[in-house]
């Protein structure tokens, strides 16, 4: 059996580029890697495009939004393996024909979103570059080890599923209500929105490719959340039933406390196209790498027809 590229193990920068770069010297033409933004700390935001990316069947995969939401960046890795190793030798997944799939469809994959949170939470050590952009108290915090573990935000303690332009008002107010009024290892919408360079990458990629749909990949909960607003297209409810069928997750809405100023939310009311919010496994966060398999096989046929549809 050939080895694999993409390990079992915490995704942390270093290692996704590590991976980005083996995969990029294997499989040669059919996959492109681009740089679409830095990190406060200076990470690189990688894309990778696969398939046909000049048809108008686009789709975006987003993961590693949150730092101790990195099982989600694995995730797409692990996909972006498998995807590549079967459009290299005419395979299948789930019976569906991979060549035949990506040559008709294009598949942009953005594993880590959020590099900075990722290494915090996985490495669980204060990046020597917070101290310029952290209050001396949260810094004191990021010396725990379990605090870090379980950090959601950017280096600036900007929690970026909440930084969007788009209801980023009401979850301002709403954060405000929970006490959060400054950087914070979860939950504050930045000053304004769009504040952060993380989100400006992915807010500017989607304005220079136009994408079908996106989903963005969360933990945990396994449920999909698929609509926002009054900017609801009709067939995103369709679409979600497909997902949550092979999936098995459950159709969800958010609450006022998570309802707005996230990726899908802004994709959405920006281009009246379906967008969902897939929450992956089920535990505290960071989810543990023993149910990684398990979780992986079981969406495995969702990933797929998530680019399908």
């Amino acid at each position: 059996m050939e080895r694999r590229i993409v390990g079992i193990v915490p995704p942390d920068h270093a290692r996704i580029s590590k991976w980005i770069n083996a995969l990029a010297l294997k499989y040669g033409d059919l996959l492109e890697c681009t740089v679409i933004g830095k990190s406060l700390l200076d990470r690189e935001i990688f894309a990778l495009r696969i398939g046909n990316n000049l048809s108008g069947r686009r789709v975006l995969y987003c993961g590693g939004v949150h730092g101790r939401e990195w099982i989600t960046s694995l995730l797409l890795m692990v996909l972006a393996e498998d995807i590549l190793e079967q459009y290299a030798k005419g395979g299948r997944i789930c019976e569906m024909d991979v060549r035949r799939l990506l040559d008709a469809s294009g598949l942009v994959i953005i594993p880590a979103l959020n590099p900075d949170g990722i290494d915090i939470s996985v490495n669980s050590a204060a990046d020597p570059g917070l101290k310029n952009l952290l209050s001396a108290e949260l810094l004191e915090k990021c010396g725990n080890t379990a605090f870090c573990r379980r950090w959601k935000s950017n280096a600036r303690g900007v929690d970026l599923n909440r930084n969007f332009n788009a209801g980023w008002d009401d979850m301002r107010l709403a954060a405000l209500e929970r006490g959060i009024t400054g950087p914070s290892s979860e939950g504050w919408t930045g000053k304004y929105p769009e504040s952060e360079p993380e989100t400006r990458a992915v807010v500017n990629l989607c304005e220079s490719m136009r994408f079908r749909h996106m989903i963005a990949f969360h933990s945990q909960g396994e449920v999909i959340y698929w609509n926002y607003r009054e900017f609801t297209p009709p067939r995103a409810h369709i679409m979600a039933r497909i997902l949550a069928m092979s999936s098995g997750y459950t159709l969800s809405e958010p609450d006022r406390l998570a309802g707005a100023a996230g990726l899908k939310d802004w994709f959405m009311e920006k281009y009246g196209a379906p967008a969902f919010t897939v929450e992956v496994g089920c535990g505290e966060c960071p989810l543990p790498l023993s149910g990684f398999r398990f979780m992986y096989h079981r969406l495995r046929e969702m990933l797929v027809l998530g680019i399908a549809m």
